[in-house]
């Protein structure tokens, strides 16, 4: 130890350093000093400082709110993808719907069903809070079993009706003299404008038969039927629901619900496909488009959301099935022939600019496997070497092959194996935000997970629990949402 002298010689109560609370006191009792000389002055200071607090107090959360609904509104890198997802999300929001219903996205508004058939409504929430912005009733009269929304433009159409039965006696009039005979029975649906800003509804006009899918062309909705064994086609209006073209085909599926028919338009093109049938139309005109020369009716024909239209060739060989797909710009010649079956990645950023096909040749050594080809080359470019027929992803540099219960990150440039991650066969949907997988999955005791992987070395980065209620994921925008059968939670 070391004595240490301390000098204090000059340093007398005024000098030494006070603490904060003498501080504050001292400055105090110098501001009562002066308002008591200058009254006027100190009224009109107090005043303007009472307004500078008080429009701090309603300006910051109206900008905090401003910031978090430019956030939530924002675009994500790419088409198909989350924003960010450093951490594992969080509920938000939740809000009381018809799980049986898939909201939708419509400027800054949740569109989604509540209710029974008697009482049902449309409602929009508030993307950033989730309270109710408008509603919509359903009379009655409508039997709204089925509610199929999208946004058009800067509006959103709804078709609402009745389910379409599925006993072949009540939809196919083979004698109008039975007792079970349908008669009058066949209803119609109806088309709903509605401004997403407000829930005014804008224009209602009637659809004949059970709607079962709807799509879009430009500006026009184009909608699906089933009634009486015949399957239409009809480009409408929707501010009139006049109908520019129609096209019908006999069907030879009895149930048409919804998931029996499939509806897409891209490009000039629209396709229906259900069970037995496929009709490819002309967006224009209706008018069937006519296989090309060549063709066989067992060929398997897609229209993909870019336009491009997919026709694979099927041919049997000793080793099984083999199959040649043919890439067209909608009726065009094709630009690409590939040999297997188009595979089309979950979610891509474009930038490989990759064209992925899987083998059916099962007595091939790349039976069941994914091939890469470059554009416009017949050869591949790599094969995987891993059993697993589906892409999941194209991103970052990584594709994500999923086949077994696993997902493999190959790389995009070679289709050498990088990471490896199993999880069995309660693997469900998969998402990304350009740098995570993130990964719907059953955790131990059947419990709704999210996990994220990182797609440089398939590494976990967090996991997330679903709500009990409200167990399947879903993208909407560029955020994730969990619904249930009665519960929608917003996750951020």
């Amino acid at each position: 130890m070391q004595r240490v002298a301390l000098d204090e010689v000059g340093a007398g109560d005024d000098e030494r350093v006070r603490s904060g609370p003498q501080r504050l006191r001292a400055g105090a009792a110098r501001l009562g000093t002066w308002a008591a000389r200058r009254p006027a002055r100190a009224v009109v200071a107090a005043v303007g400082v009472l307004a500078v607090l008080l429009a701090a107090f309603v300006a910051a959360p109206r900008w905090i709110s401003s910031q978090e609904r430019e956030a939530v509104l924002g675009t994500a890198q790419f088409p198909g993808a989350l924003r960010p997802l450093g951490s594992a999300p969080r509920e938000r929001w939740s809000a009381t719907i018809d799980g049986s219903v898939t909201p939708v996205l419509a400027g800054d508004v949740v569109v989604a069903a509540q209710g029974a058939s008697a009482g049902r409504r449309i409602v929009g929430l508030d993307v950033v809070a989730g309270h109710e912005r408008w509603s919509v009733a359903l009379d009655d009269s409508l039997v709204p079993e089925t509610v199929l929304c999208r946004p058009i433009d800067a509006e959103l159409v709804c078709v609402v009706g009745p389910e379409a039965p599925s006993d072949s006696r009540r939809v196919v009039p083979d004698d109008p003299d039975r007792p079970d005979a349908p008669g009058a029975e066949v209803s119609e649906s109806v088309l709903f404008r509605i401004d997403p800003a407000d829930g005014r509804v804008l224009s209602r006009s009637a659809v004949p038969g059970w709607v079962v899918a709807t799509a879009q062309v430009r500006s026009d909705l184009v909608v699906a039927t089933y009634a009486w064994g015949m399957l239409a086609v009809r480009r409408l209006d929707p501010s009139t629901g006049a109908e520019r073209w129609e096209t019908e085909r006999w069907s030879t599926f009895h149930s048409a619900g919804s998931s029996r028919v499939r509806l897409v338009a891209a490009g000039d093109l629209v396709m229906a496909t259900g069970n037995e049938v496929t009709l490819l139309l002309d967006a224009r005109t209706g008018e069937r488009v006519p296989r090309p020369a060549g063709s066989s009716v067992t060929d398997h024909v897609r229209l993909l959301d870019d336009g491009t239209l997919v026709r694979t060739r099927f041919r049997v060989r000793d080793g099984g099935v083999d199959a040649v797909s043919e890439l067209s710009p909608g009726r065009g010649d094709p630009v690409t022939t590939v040999r297997g079956t188009l595979v089309r990645p979950g979610v891509s950023d474009g930038r490989s600019g990759l064209v992925f096909t899987a083998s059916g040749l099962t007595g091939s050594p790349y039976g069941g496997r994914v091939r890469a080809y470059g554009p416009g080359s017949p050869e591949p470019v790599w094969r995987a070497l891993t059993p697993a027929p589906e892409v999941t992803a194209d991103v970052a540099g990584r594709v994500v092959v999923r086949g077994g219960g696993a997902l493999v990150g190959l790389d995009a440039l070679t289709g050498e194996q990088v990471w490896r991650r199993s999880f069995g066969p309660a693997i469900g949907r998969t998402f990304t935000d350009g740098e995570h997988l993130v990964v719907e999955r059953d955790a131990t005791g059947g419990v709704p997970v999210l996990t994220a992987l990182s797609l440089d070395d398939g590494a976990t980065v967090w996991d997330a629990p679903l709500p009990a209620d409200a167990p399947r994921p879903l993208r909407l925008g560029a955020h994730l949402y969990a619904v249930g059968d009665s519960r929608l939670v917003a996750l951020r």
